[in-house]
């Protein structure tokens, strides 16, 4: 399984796009402005769009890829693209952004009987399969300032899982989830510095500190990548070292009491296999 971060930024600077990950070619995981970076053939490809929630950096590229793709998925008559979300998360898309006066309605158009796109709303602990692609996705909790999911995508029922948190504070249940997969990689924000802990705890996100506390939930007998993705471009350096930090003190500790974690920083654009 190919997972490639198109964008994994918490806001945009020059080289900075926000949240959207794609596993091989259908499949999509958010579709913040990173989805930009896609050509338009392999847009074309895109299938199925799994939203965690409906904040603007999570969203800003869909209205705009619709656009680009419905012609062309018209002339083949392909079948809409399934964008999969909350129900809380579809009804804020409904009203704020697919309202006629912000964009078009795509799921009217190019016509009601045919539209480019069509809503399927999905809930925690819901698990999805599909008729053509090999996929197993598990609907996980967040916990954030609006309805937030999470996912698990595997290639095949017993194969590695992509845990991907999407925007979240703290979460012992999702932790309660992840130690019963087959990890194969976990996808984490730390959306700010430890300097900035009232503003990530009243916005619902984690800290370098706050993200140690949850990875200590993690199963020690596990391991895996973790990838960190979701930092401010303002706070990129400073949550770099924190996590080094506290990182490098597990690996100098190995064998004793202090876990030690494969961290890893996402870049946008980066590619890895599970």
């Amino acid at each position: 399984m190919r997972v490639q971060a198109l964008g994994c930024s918490g806001a945009i600077a020059q080289g900075a796009y926000t949240s959207a990950f794609l596993i091989d070619a259908a499949l999509l995981l958010d579709a913040g402005t990173g989805l930009g970076q896609l050509s338009l053939e392999r847009m074309l490809e895109v299938q199925h769009i799994f939203l965690t929630h409906a904040h603007l950096d999570h969203i800003a590229a869909l209205p705009l890829m619709l656009d680009a793709v419905m012609a062309s998925r018209t002339r083949a008559a392909r079948p809409p693209i399934n964008v999969y979300a909350h129900a809380e998360t579809i009804a804020a898309l409904r009203k704020h952004v697919f309202n006629r006066v912000i964009w078009p309605d795509f799921t009217v158009l190019p016509t009601r009987e045919q539209p480019v796109m069509q809503f399927v709303p999905i809930q925690a602990g819901q698990k999805i399969q599909f008729e053509d692609l090999p996929y197993h996705i598990e609907v996980l909790p967040a916990v954030h300032t609006v309805a937030a999911l999470g996912f698990a995508v595997q290639a095949g029922a017993q194969a590695p899982a992509v845990v991907y948190t999407g925007d979240t504070g703290s979460n012992a249940q999702l932790w309660r989830r992840v130690n019963a997969l087959p990890m194969g990689a976990l996808i984490i924000e730390s959306a700010f510095s430890n300097g900035q802990s009232l503003l990530a705890r009243a916005a619902l996100h984690l800290t370098p500190d706050s993200l140690r506390q949850e990875l200590a939930q993690l199963d020690p007998s596990k391991h895996f990548p973790i990838y960190i993705t979701h930092t401010k471009p303002a706070d990129a350096q400073a949550v770099r070292e924190e996590v080094q930090a506290w990182a490098a003190a597990g690996d100098e500790a190995a064998g004793g009491d202090e876990p030690s974690y494969d961290i890893r920083f996402l870049q946008c654009g980066q590619v890895f296999e599970v």
